[in-house]
């Protein structure tokens, strides 16, 4: 189980240096089995840094104001989960389809009464105070139906944060542009991410009761190649830093790599 000294607002803390010396990220490391692969490591301490500010500007501004129950949508090994718990939600669970991530899960946030379960989020069922669903939504045989199961259990007064990849941003621009000239087949997990710019996100949520209060964004510039470059180097830190301030400004954060998208029902 995760044994850390509250820092903040519980185990989590914001950083851009992505250390492993760093006893937090040690523990991200082992969670998600990414302590060599350094884009997946980088990327994702961006958007858990990304959450982790903008639940809490939520909730200073009032726009978060039920803490009863929250669900992480794909909770993969629960870390956004215990952030939620830390956040103040009184009941906090979350669901993902590969076994072995929901036990991980169990095993590292033991002490902190989490419902971990198995399941599809195309299945989502209930109703909650707070949906939380990054990066899911394209890897799902459904995701017409997944965007309507969490208009639908969102409690009025409610919000939800939610990710897809963004096909009009610089990253996959790059990656597409790469695909094209090298005439590669674009393969169906590639199509599924290319397949949600971000106006079409902003489109599929804004309505059904539902409208669209906020957007943000993470990772305006980084790719697997550069991250390579830049991780050993002086240099990281301070552009990781830039980086993930750039993202979020407008009108940036149209073209990051992951768009979010802050939900609420009136």
């Amino acid at each position: 189980m995760i044994d850390l000294v509250s820092r903040g607002r519980g185990f989590y803390a914001v950083d851009f240096s992505v250390d492993d010396g760093d006893e937090l990220q040690r523990t991200l490391n082992d969670l998600y089995r990414y302590r060599d692969d350094v884009a997946t490591k980088v990327l994702h301490r961006n958007r858990l840094n990304l959450f982790y500010t903008l639940l809490g500007d939520l909730i200073d501004r009032g726009v978060v104001k039920q803490f009863g129950n929250a669900v992480d949508v794909g909770c993969n090994a629960g870390a956004y989960c215990q952030m939620l718990s830390d956040f103040g939600f009184k009941s906090v669970s979350g669901f993902d389809i590969e076994p072995e991530y929901v036990e991980r899960a169990r095993v590292a946030f033991a002490d902190a009464g989490i419902d971990f379960s198995v399941g599809r989020a195309e299945q989502l069922h209930g109703s909650y105070d707070f949906i939380l669903c990054t990066e899911v939504i394209e890897h799902t045989d459904e995701p017409l139906q997944v965007v309507a199961s969490i208009k639908r259990a969102l409690n009025p007064g409610g919000v939800a944060v939610l990710s897809v990849p963004n096909r009009i941003s610089l990253p996959y621009l790059g990656k597409w542009a790469v695909y094209r000239l090298r005439r590669w087949q674009v393969s169906e997990d590639m199509a599924a991410h290319l397949s949600f710019p971000f106006y079409r996100t902003i489109r599929l949520f804004n309505r059904d009761g539902v409208r669209v209060i906020a957007t943000d964004g993470a990772n305006l510039m980084f790719n697997k190649p550069l991250l390579k470059l830049l991780y050993p180097t002086p240099l990281f830190r301070p552009l990781n830093r830039l980086n993930f301030r750039l993202a979020r400004r407008w009108p940036l954060k149209y073209f990051s790599q992951f768009f979010y998208v802050v939900l609420e029902r009136s």
